[in-house]
């Protein structure tokens, strides 16, 4: 993709390089794309030919270098990723960037996780339809996603990870004798702590909390 900014006396392009694009080549990640440039082309005009913030080349660098980052972060860090598993779509909501996920009472959750994801979607869809046991999909709270490791984690309250089903994950912290997290995605770590992970909360998780509730209450 190239976008072009000209005058009489200079060209500047703005080219998008990120290897990401190839793995989302359709008419949202366009749109996307078009938009972001189109805003900071307009919002960054006088930037450009303003000699005293630089050559019209360092200018059309920073541009670029700004640009790139705003689009990696949205295919990255997707708003809604929408897995389906057994014809049923799951709906998971982007809580905050860089922050982890925690309960009611600020405590972060027993994660199973997986390496090698390129963007939030992947890692929605790992937790939903890679993770085989049906036990864990159907407590999953949500995830947590860090694009620049590709890290992802499932997030589960504690006591759902085990010796039997911990083998679905790479890595896992269900043996760790912290305390975690239980009920469902209520606050996160937001500038508490400097994270690279992104926090998704799962939609109807509070749903999913309260027919487990009402099963147990019936065996009473």
């Amino acid at each position: 993709f190239v976008f072009v900014i000209q005058d009489q006396e200079t060209k500047i392009k703005i080219t998008a390089r990120n290897s990401n694009f190839s793995l989302l080549p359709n008419s949202t990640t366009m749109k996307t794309f078009v938009t972001a440039a189109l805003l900071f082309a307009s919002a960054s005009a006088q930037k450009v030919y303003d000699p005293e913030l630089g050559s019209p080349q360092e200018a059309a660098a920073a541009m670029e270098a700004e640009l790139l980052n705003v689009m990696e972060d949205d295919i990255c860090y997707p708003d809604r990723p929408r897995p389906v598993r057994d014809g049923q779509r799951n709906r998971f909501n982007l809580l905050e960037l860089s922050a982890y996920c925690e309960d009611s009472n600020g405590i972060t959750y027993e994660w199973g996780g997986e390496n090698g994801m390129d963007t939030a979607d992947d890692c929605a869809e790992f937790c939903v339809v890679d993770v085989p046991e049906e036990a864990l999909y159907q407590v999953l709270r949500g995830f947590e996603f860090n694009c620049g490791s590709g890290e992802c984690r499932c997030l589960y309250d504690e006591g759902s990870i085990d010796s039997s089903n911990a083998k679905s994950f790479r890595d896992s912290n269900y043996n760790n004798r912290s305390t975690k997290g239980k009920g469902s995605i209520e606050k996160t770590s937001g500038n508490t702590r400097s994270t690279g992970f992104a926090c998704y909360k799962r939609v109807g998780a509070e749903l999913i909390e309260e027919d487990v509730t009402s099963s147990l209450r019936g065996r009473n």
